[in-house]
């Protein structure tokens, strides 16, 4: 058993302690057909966790592993009426949100987690905009359709084009991410907190967070070759499950980070695109 293995058994052992019935983390998110992205590629770093995987759909897409060439939004009314179902029946300990596709389902999966805030349950949104290879997965302007979301979030994590869109600022550098971060966060009510992601940084990536005190990054090394399929699905939802179990925002960062980097280093061909992560 490597050393991940036996954090992920250690996690799973002190849930079951925990709570009298498998605690669930809430995925809401797109379907990519092809499994390195998106609601199945969560579910798979949920499970790791010893978390029981639930998840509402957002979005088809018609993608594999080489590009996403089309998307069709799932009625914002069936979106709220899954997660109504769900966070009724489920002991929800925290929610990773990514595609959300259009202004009105995003508005539909604000109103429906207000609940789940209420009660401390950490969620954290990749604010997914477009495919890295293919078509725009979010329809409208992103600060605007996002907005109520982005409100409710305990954590949000967008690369360098989503961080520019959403804040309306060039970002390049180290520098200018910790502004555009800054202003992010403070754009709204909320989120409490911005994770930078710094991978398309020339040199090695940097990612950076910006919470209540202050902002602290991390360095990694770049691993040759393509970049794998769904690393900040991956990223946000190993955060989800570590929020989840009661780690402190820096540590639960930390230490997802450097698990993703783990598995880019892994990463494994399996259809005739990108990789998928190890």
């Amino acid at each position: 058993m490597n050393p991940w293995d036996e954090v992920h058994a250690d996690q799973t052992s002190r849930i079951a302690r925990d709570t009298p019935h498998q605690a669930t983390i809430l995925i809401v998110a797109g379907l990519d057909p092809s499994g390195g992205a998106g609601l199945l590629a969560d579910a798979r770093v949920v499970g790791q966790h010893g978390f029981h995987a639930a998840g509402v759909v957002t979005a088809l897409t018609e993608q594999d592993s080489t590009q996403c060439a089309w998307m069709h939004p799932v009625p914002a009314e069936v979106v709220s009426n899954q997660l109504a179902r769900l966070i009724d029946d489920f002991e929800i300990r925290g929610v990773k949100i990514g595609v959300l596709a259009t202004a009105e389902v995003a508005l539909a999966v604000a109103k429906a987690l207000r609940r789940l805030v209420d009660g401390n349950v950490p969620i954290v949104m990749d604010p997914i905009l477009r495919a890295t290879r293919g078509v725009p997965l979010l329809e409208g302007t992103p600060a605007h359709a996002l907005q109520p979301v982005l409100e409710l979030a305990t954590l949000v994590t967008p690369n360098l084009d989503e961080l520019a869109a959403l804040t309306g600022r060039h970002v390049a550098s180290l520098d200018e991410m910790r502004e555009a971060a800054q202003r992010l966060r403070s754009s709204y009510s909320g989120p409490r907190a911005v994770l930078a992601k710094g991978g398309h940084l020339h040199g090695d990536p940097i990612d950076l967070l910006v919470d209540a005190d202050g902002d602290v990054s991390w360095k990694g090394h770049r691993v040759e070759g393509p970049t794998p399929h769904g690393t900040g699905c991956a990223l946000s939802s190993e955060i989800a499950c570590q929020l989840a179990i009661g780690t402190p925002l820096r540590d639960a960062v930390q230490s997802a980070t450097e698990r993703v980097r783990v598995r880019i280093a892994e990463a494994r061909a399996v259809g005739r695109g990108r990789p998928f992560l190890g």
